[in-house]
């Protein structure tokens, strides 16, 4: 740095410059970049040079000369500096995909230029109503960081009412704009004592505001906010493109996506009316159940099974588990659903898989279902081709039941003729029957089941489906299920069907079998028989029994046509006494059995004969006179009927209820 000596035995003050004070002193530190200290050392030497006063003042104006020029070289190198910070940020905004980059090097650049503490940039958000903080350079405070702005309030606010800049070389006490204890808190935190803060402006509307701040007093000069007002211009550009281009993205991935569920529906119609087209050829030639269910689950990537009316797979597409009782459960009320509103409807879903279901109805009522479950829920071209694929599905198993009815309807026309009233055993019948390999004059066993709810059809094809026994007729005749056998063993016949009925879903049958009959004649009165055995099971609440018709046919005969109340009512009326104790119930009805023998009764139930003698001393206080033989009768009975409403009361000899 150029210092001077004061004159030494009068001679002129010298320079570092190596000579007395010169004219060319202030412009050779212009040319060295001398910073201001050698400048205020130059001028303290002229101060003090033997010059004379004309000399002194052309001296001073020419370092005064030089101080300007150096001021005029200092602005135009924060210009140039500035125009260069331009330029990169323009680059910046070519270069760079990160819009968060490009305001960061904005906020840094700016922060550079000017020589701030701190820059900032807020950005307004519209949903909100307010500013948040997006790009910092320089800051510590985390409060300051993460400060939201209202946007009515604060510098923000002055900023985007008025749209031009602002400055403030005191933030705490300014009273131009209104203060928030809040912001002014995080400013604080910060340390910001001067702030100046320029707008982002999209058209007529403020996107933003870019700012810098210093933590002491300082006032900015005009080159500064015209050099952040042209960044915050740049910051704006990269805000708009950057929504922009958002934009523009949403709407190629919206376009995109429109394109490709286009693709996807015109390759999904195309696989529906291929699907279609297969399902009315496989049905043309005569395809099988089987090959429907294949096709409908390789097309739709599902499993696919076919339930019949009573809710079981008659078959599959593979080999599954039996489902746990809360799907089955679920599937039984989606069967119900899809058969109200006429549609497949969802049976269950989780994660991995999705139940469908749509119901299959026939003329005369439901014939099934049909069930696919897959990895995913079917669109809507999938549910479309599932719920034709069900339709495809109710003409096989519509055209298969036409063609047993055809099949069985000759043992119908048999039964009809073998077990009608006005029975007729002529003409072609004994040929017909030999068919069948049934001879109308050996023994013959006649057996007739119902089920509740009137599911005979059901009940029917069921036995269709597999049970066989030798020389064996079935169909259904006046409202049950009749089965004829050329058989002289009853029990072997009961036994396989109620083992038959048992090995497959749950049904509940109520069946009744006569002793073999050794001529057809007797059949009709057989029949009628059987029948009044088998409501009299129904009216004592024994649905689902299994029955010897010798067993219950005198009391059929003598309550034919009585309701479960109207027997209650006998039971109740004859009973009466004894109706909460069913150990002398038992008691009296096994005395009655052995002819009143009192020592047989002991011994058949097991007790000593004072207990036994005990119990008809409590009958007799029960019920008064009834050893009355008219009465007694009556009694004997009601407990017989009483008896057969009990639960393992009827000897079925081991065939299954």
């Amino acid at each position: 740095m150029p210092t001077s000596s004061p004159s030494v035995h009068g001679e002129p003050a010298a320079t570092t410059l190596g000579g007395p004070v010169s004219s060319l002193d202030a412009f050779a530190l212009l040319l060295r970049e001398a910073p201001p200290e050698d400048y205020a050392q130059l001028l303290r030497d002229i101060d003090s040079a033997d010059v004379t006063p004309t000399e002194r003042t052309a001296l001073r104006d020419g370092l005064q000369m030089a101080l300007a020029i150096r001021v005029r070289l200092e602005q135009h190198q924060q210009k140039e500096r500035g125009l260069l910070a331009v330029i990169d940020t323009a680059q910046d905004l070519t270069a760079m995909r990160d819009i968060d980059q490009v305001l960061q090097a904005i906020v840094r650049r700016t922060r550079q230029l000017v020589a701030s503490d701190v820059g900032y940039l807020s950005i307004f958000d519209p949903g909100a109503g307010d500013f948040y903080v997006r790009a910092t350079d320089g800051a510590f405070s985390d409060k300051f960081k993460q400060v939201r702005v209202p946007g009515e309030v604060g510098i923000c606010g002055y900023v985007a009412r008025h749209r031009t800049p602002y400055s403030s070389s005191q933030y705490g006490p300014d009273p131009r704009f209104s203060h928030n204890e809040l912001i002014d808190d995080a400013v604080g935190d910060e340390g910001v004592e001067s702030i100046l803060g320029v707008p982002l402006l999209v058209g007529d509307r403020v996107i933003g505001v870019l700012f810098v701040g210093d933590r002491y007093m300082r006032r900015y000069v005009p080159w500064e906010v015209s050099i952040l007002s042209t960044l915050a211009s740049h910051a704006s550009v990269a805000i708009e493109n950057a929504r922009l281009f958002s934009e523009a993205q949403a709407a190629l991935a919206a376009a995109s996506r429109a394109n490709a569920q286009l693709q996807q529906q015109s390759a999904d119609t195309q696989l529906a009316a291929d699907t279609h087209e297969k399902l009315t050829a496989l049905i043309a030639r005569g395809g099988s159940l089987q090959d429907i269910v294949d096709m409908v689950a390789a097309t739709l990537n599902g499993v696919v099974e076919v339930l019949d009316e009573g809710e079981q797979a008659i078959c599959s597409s593979s080999d599954i588990s039996r489902m746990p009782d809360d799907e089955q459960d679920k599937i039984h009320a989606a069967i119900y659903q899809s058969r109200s509103v006429g549609q497949s409807v969802i049976a269950f879903s989780d994660d991995e898989r999705v139940c469908r279901v749509s119901a299959i109805n026939g003329g005369t009522g439901v014939l099934g279902s049909l069930v696919i479950t897959t990895p995913r829920e079917l669109n809507r071209i999938g549910i479309r081709t599932f719920e034709r694929s069900a339709l495809v599905t109710g003409i096989l198993l519509l055209t298969q039941e036409r063609a047993q009815y055809a099949a069985s309807g000759d043992v119908a026309a048999v039964l009809r003729a073998l077990l009608g009233r006005s029975q007729e055993l002529g003409g072609a019948l004994p040929a017909r029957l030999r068919q069948h390999a049934i001879d109308m004059h050996a023994p013959l066993t006649l057996l007739c089941c119902d089920t509740p709810g009137g599911k005979h059809a059901y009940l029917l094809k069921r036995l269709r489906a597999g049970f066989r026994f030798e020389a064996t007729l079935f169909d259904e005749y006046d409202g049950m299920v009749v089965v004829l056998s050329s058989t002289s063993q009853p029990d072997a016949l009961h036994t396989a069907l109620r083992r038959y009925l048992a090995s497959g879903p749950a049904l509940t049958v109520t069946s009744v079998i006569a002793d073999p009959v050794d001529d057809a004649a007797a059949l009709p009165r057989t029949f009628q028989r059987i029948k009044r055995s088998l409501d009299l099971l129904h009216a004592l609440g024994r649905d689902g029994q299994a029955a010897r018709d010798a067993q219950l046919s005198v009391y059929a005969m003598l309550f034919d046509g009585r309701s479960a109340s109207e027997l209650d009512a006998f039971l109740d009326a004859t009973l009466g006494g004894l109706r909460d104790a069913d150990r002398l119930r038992g008691t009296l009805l096994a005395y009655l059995d052995q002819g009143r023998n009192a020592r047989a009764t002991a011994q058949t139930l097991g007790i000593h004969i004072n207990t036994l003698r005990q119990r008809l001393e409590a009958v007799d206080a029960a019920l008064g006179n009834w050893q009355e033989a008219s009465r007694a009768l009556e009694i004997h009975l009601a407990l017989r009927l009483w008896h057969l409403k009990q639960k393992n009361s009827i000897n079925t000899s081991g065939i299954p209820e």
